[in-house]
């Protein structure tokens, strides 16, 4: 029984992880390209919140809370008026015609600074349009006064924007680091690319190598070297790449011994452990720093990825992880690597068990269909419920529709797998509904699909092909590429386009984004109650076999 139990838990965790999969990889096409590839913002920014507030003012405390008030607080409609610091308005950005005149504010706010101090007060008119609730306070110093004066002129986005946050990276005032960083962190790619005339590439490196900077932003810095750096930088991130403290291991226990043998073995552990953190802390950026080290070295630093990575069996999980997250950019933002070394360097992923169910949508997006008899034979040698069988089945779903020899081979791989493992392959085609979502939210303008009925294109459409834009799905990663003679480095050729009647972009309704997020996250939420339903009752406790009299 228990054993049953546990196969239906199995297949309901890998139909519902399925869901979720596909969610995130519609969720991922949405934001593609907008955003900085390896930085994560850790909360809006205060342009963000003055640009969306109905009021931002710059105030200074007037009259605090009083200490009895602040010490404990009355309840009721009285005491949250008796619990609220009176500010006086220097300066207003946002909002003069809800303030009315106003010259002083009563927000709650708790703090107990002297009187000259000044800050940044933003609200809301969430209950009456004619008047603002106002969110606690921020402190500011006197050049964060002059920073956020700034910020409501800035362009909404482009180089003039970037150009100003960038002077206060790792600025002195922790308040405005922050605030800059998260700003490269939503930017477009594009727009961090277009930037590399503007990058200071000394401050850059320094910031990459001083310890007190976090792996956040350290991996901003490294992105930012991948668009601006030189020749001598290459030799400077393949040191960091080859920096392995397993290959120092054996030495420094070597060292120890000897040490321990003459009495002088004070401080070695230390400097074996900060040693080991000084590793951890250069790996904490890797997939910035590989994605860094290929964009400056080219298609031949995938040798170096692929012996210390991709093709080392003993490498760890995180550390793959790191590498495919490289290989992911490139193969999305830019074109610097050839598509076959690309593909050649991800299908080292699947000889790491571990990992290999989650390269093959890569491979899948990429449309890899010589890797297909191998998946095929992953499938059959696995379990009934491996993770690995449901990506397959999805790979041979997309691989049948496509046209020529290839959807031959799909269709027949799919039946064949079919008649192994039928739930699984239902269970992919259930989940087919998500692809066209994905297709529709990353497919670039201007690119239009071929007529289901168009006949293979000739030679004459063959020589008409043209290059893709430079940048990859961003159409903006390529502006700093170049040769070392300074010219632009030449694009891959771009896939004939079949020949025959095709739609405009008129013709082709945009998709909106509340359905195209909505529904897959709708979907997956009613297939998780599903799921809870289902499990409701399977605990041996519960049944009438486990029962007792």
């Amino acid at each position: 029984m228990f054993a049953a139990i546990h196969s239906r838990h199995k297949r309901l965790l890998a139909f519902v992880f399925g869901v979720l999969l596909a969610v995130g990889v519609v969720v991922a096409a949405i934001r593609q390209a907008q955003g900085c590839p390896f930085c994560s913002a850790a909360m809006q920014t205060l342009g963000q919140e003055i640009a969306s507030a109905d009021g931002a003012v710059i105030a200074q405390l007037a009259a605090p809370i009083p200490e009895s008030v602040a010490a404990a607080p009355a309840a009721g409609a009285a005491g949250a008026a008796l619990a609220t610091a009176k500010f006086r308005i220097v300066e207003v950005l946002r909002g003069e015609e809800k303030l009315g005149g106003a010259k002083e504010l009563d927000v709650v706010y708790f703090g107990q600074d002297p009187p000259e101090k000044r800050f940044l007060i933003t609200g809301l008119a969430a209950i009456t349009p004619d008047k603002i609730e106002w969110t606690t306070p921020v402190p500011l110093s006197d050049r964060a006064v002059e920073y956020v004066r700034r910020l409501p002129g800035l362009p909404a986005s482009g180089i003039e924007r970037l150009v100003f946050f960038q002077k206060h990276l790792e600025d002195a005032d922790p308040l405005l680091a922050q605030d800059a960083y998260d700003e490269f962190a939503r930017a477009p790619y594009a727009e961090i690319t277009a930037l590399a005339p503007h990058m200071e590439h000394d401050r850059l490196i320094e910031w990459i190598n001083d310890p007190s900077v976090g792996p956040s932003g350290r991996r901003l810095y490294l992105t930012m070297l991948g668009v601006c750096g030189q020749p001598e930088d290459v030799a400077r991130l393949e040191k960091l790449l080859r920096y392995d403290y397993q290959l120092m291991k054996p030495g420094i226990a070597a060292a120890l011994v000897n040490c321990g043998a003459s009495g002088a073995a004070v401080g070695m552990g230390l400097t074996d452990e900060m040693m080991h953190a000084d590793e951890r802390r250069k790996k904490e950026s890797l997939d910035a720093l590989i994605a860094c080290y290929l964009k400056l070295k080219g298609s031949d630093g995938l040798a170096l990825v692929n012996e210390k990575f991709l093709g080392n069996p003993t490498v760890e999980y995180k550390n793959l992880h790191s590498a495919i997250m490289a290989l992911r950019f490139h193969g999305e933002e830019t074109d610097i690597l050839p598509r076959e070394k690309l593909l050649e360097s991800m299908r080292l992923a699947l000889d790491h068990k571990e990992f290999a169910d989650q390269v093959i949508p890569d491979l899948t997006r990429w449309e890899d269909w010589e890797v297909m008899p191998r998946l095929v034979t992953m499938f059959k040698d696995s379990e009934k419920d491996d993770w690995i069988r449901q990506p397959v089945a999805s790979y041979l779903l997309v691989a049948a529709e496509q046209p020529g020899e290839v959807g031959q081979r799909g269709q027949a791989a799919l039946a064949e797998l079919e008649s192994l493992d039928a739930e699984t392959v239902e269970r992919a085609r259930s989940l087919s509904a998500f692809s066209f979502l994905a297709k529709a939210a990353s497919a670039p303008n201007g690119t239009a699909a071929p007529a289901a009925d168009a006949p293979p294109p000739g030679p004459a459409a063959q020589a008409e092909a043209k290059p893709p834009a430079a940048g990859g799905a961003n159409a903006g990663g390529a502006s700093d590429v170049q040769s070392q003679e300074g010219t632009p480095a030449e694009a891959p050729a771009a896939k004939p386009r079949a020949a025959g009647p095709v739609a405009t972009d008129a013709e082709l309704p945009a998709p909106s984004k509340l359905k195209i997020i909505g529904v897959p996250i709708l979907a997956a939420l009613a297939l998780l109650g599903i799921f809870a339903v289902l499990l409701r009752g399977t605990d041996p406790r519960s049944s009438q076999e486990g029962a007792g009299p």
